[in-house]
């Protein structure tokens, strides 16, 4: 399969869909990149309007349907100033697994948090939520509403000084430079949970046979001082073109990015940290972020 670095956008019809489309279309039109818009019409995942506007249950008709479900879906979602390719294509598989393949030659992938699912309560669907679990490039989750025009709030990363949130610091200063908006960083550091992790390094501590001695918070938020530092200096050392606003908080990791974000444009993660269980590709922290978060969340491996 040739390489093309596209962005890939899931297209299902619903209005979480047409704001990813309408985000990638921003994106694209600040790198040069081409967009292809992918809409999946297998059985049991296409949208019900393909079915509704299809004459008959028929291959042919099914896929003549999900053509002009995906191409009105593009149609509707306003273009960015800059003029961005758009190719069209539907794909006769289950949506996850249609968008992982798609992805695989693609530049990033980004699909809405919740699609035409049945289960409205859900805040992010099972669709994007493999996605982010299973494609090999940046993913990006998109939900509602739609951002102010132009929008000038900051990139949010977090970093916690793994290589995976170092990726996602790299990746975020690019997203605030093309963009021209600050970039701010942060790194969540909870006195209840901080000593256990690879920071004791850092603070000179060493645990004995699991036990975890009585430390002063004072050389806790020092440690997590010194991760933020180190991963400042690490990731962005050759990138002087961002204003970057970098914050200690206290407090979990999930909770406090989620928090920050209400006043962010895009939040950058990586797809796992030091937290967490090893078994899990996405990650506890990520998958909170990704399923609670008020603004688009970007997850990187």
């Amino acid at each position: 399969m040739e390489t093309t670095f596209d962005i890939v956008v899931g297209i299902d019809a619903s209005a979480d869909a047409e704001l990813a489309l309408r985000w990638a279309l921003t994106d694209a039109g600040l790198t040069g990149t081409r967009i292809r818009a992918v809409l999946a019409w297998g059985p049991g995942g296409r949208p019900r309007v393909v079915d509704d506007i299809s004459p008959s249950i028929g291959v042919d008709d099914l896929e003549r349907a999900a053509l002009q479900v995906l191409h009105d879906a593009v149609r509707r979602t306003p273009a960015c100033d800059l003029a961005v390719d758009v190719v069209e294509r539907t794909v006769y598989d289950a949506p996850s697994d249609a968008l992982v393949e798609e992805s695989r030659d693609a530049l990033m992938l980004v699909v809405g948090a919740r699609g035409l699912a049945r289960m409205r309560r859900m805040f992010v669907g099972s669709v994007s939520a493999r996605c982010a679990q299973e494609a090999p490039v940046p993913v990006v989750i998109v939900r509602g509403p739609a951002p102010p025009q132009p929008d000038r709030r900051p990139i949010l990363v977090g970093v916690d000084g793994s290589v995976r949130s170092l990726a996602a610091l790299r990746w975020a200063a690019v997203a605030a430079r093309l963009r021209r908006v600050p970039l701010r960083v942060v790194h969540c550091w909870d006195a209840a949970r901080y000593g256990q992790a690879e920071q004791y390094r850092h603070a000179e501590l060493s645990p004995h046979a699991g036990c975890l001695p009585m430390i002063d918070e004072a050389v806790l938020e020092k440690a997590a001082r010194i991760t933020l530092d180190t991963a400042l200096e690490e990731g962005l050392a050759s990138d002087s073109d961002v204003a970057v606003d970098a914050a200690l908080v206290a407090g979990s990791a999930a909770h406090g990015l989620i928090v920050a974000a209400r006043s962010a444009q895009l939040l950058v993660v990586g797809a796992r940290g030091h937290g967490g269980f090893s078994g899990l590709l996405l990650g506890s922290v990520s998958h909170q972020v990704v399923t609670h978060a008020p603004c688009p969340v970007a997850v990187i491996r």
